[in-house]
């Protein structure tokens, strides 16, 4: 059984009776229907790329702050 992730763009619908959890979605300023989970997203691409950049911001700023602190003077 796949473990379900939840996406952080998925947002609740008060007014979609549509079935439990569904919801839309806040990516890219679109209204997709949406339960939330990233495995069945009907913006794949949008979401890889999206945290493809995450991934690489935190990254940077990891060999930011290691090399950053490694300059310091006491």
């Amino acid at each position: 059984m796949a473990l379900e992730r939840q996406c952080s763009f998925y947002r609740s619908c008060e007014t979609l009776h549509v079935g439990r959890g569904i919801g839309y979605c806040d990516l890219d300023g679109d209204q997709t229907i949406c339960d939330g989970d990233v495995y069945f997203c009907e913006k794949p691409d949008i979401l890889k790329v999206y945290f493809l950049v995450q991934k690489r911001r935190k990254e940077w700023e990891k060999r930011r702050n290691v090399h950053s602190s490694g300059n310091q003077r006491v």
